[in-house]
């Protein structure tokens, strides 16, 4: 169950992030496996050893089946300047409970990604977020802004909790921008058992990857 709500967060970001576009200087062209090398993390800096668990590539094609109208959505990419993503799952040790998932978008020009990111922050603070997961089939679901550390451009951090049956769930998600990358990392926990500070570092290590990508450097995607 608790991957299948850190699953629901996945579907439910990419789609408001994806939600504007922009038109400004082109960006680098990314492809999968840059993307891939930005998802897949080490456990070096992390406060666990994180355990690869899936990892696959997100197309606007394969993005616009989580709609019911894909054609609608796979046509709203387009427009927009979405160019493609990635996202990873893992395990934690020392954490109960937890897991862990990264995710990457690529846009066309900086400013669609501006643009993006602006959208998240609206659908996170209206509400709307809330009646998203309530339709899943999510009960008592909150959503609260919580104070991090900057990350990249431009983030901003959210506390999300939901029921099902009796079971709480937490997720803490950052989500981040640098140039004409978006990227997420959200980590769903036991109440009350992660900092802030863990979240932080996984971004950070992900914007790392980001920064060297961007200014023309390859890195090597690692598992572990």
């Amino acid at each position: 169950m608790r991957w299948l709500w850190i699953a629901a967060i996945v579907a439910v970001l990419a789609a408001v992030s994806s939600a504007c576009g922009g038109s400004d200087k082109a960006a680098p062209s990314l492809s999968d496996a840059d993307l891939k090398a930005i998802v897949m993390l080490t456990s070096e800096g992390l406060p666990w050893q994180v355990t690869p668990d899936t990892d696959s590539a997100d197309s606007n094609e394969q993005a616009s089946l989580a709609f019911a109208d894909p054609s609608k959505w796979l046509a709203n990419y387009q427009k927009w300047g979405r160019t493609s993503g990635h996202t990873a799952a893992y395990g934690l040790s020392g954490s109960a409970g937890a897991s862990l998932l990264t995710q990457v978008e690529a846009y066309s020009t900086t400013g669609g990604a501006k643009k993006a990111l602006s959208a998240v922050r609206d659908f996170m603070t209206s509400g709307e977020a809330l009646l998203t997961y309530t339709r899943l089939g999510y009960t008592n679901a909150e959503v609260d802004v919580i104070d991090a550390a900057k990350i990249a451009e431009d983030s901003s951090a959210y506390h999300l909790t939901v029921s099902v049956n009796e079971d709480r769930f937490d997720t803490l998600v950052i989500i981040f921008r640098r140039g004409s990358v978006i990227a997420k990392a959200s980590v769903a926990v036991s109440p009350d058992t992660t900092e802030t500070a863990d979240m932080e570092a996984v971004a950070n290590q992900m914007d790392g990857r980001i920064q060297s990508l961007l200014n023309g450097q390859p890195t090597t995607p690692q598992a572990n």
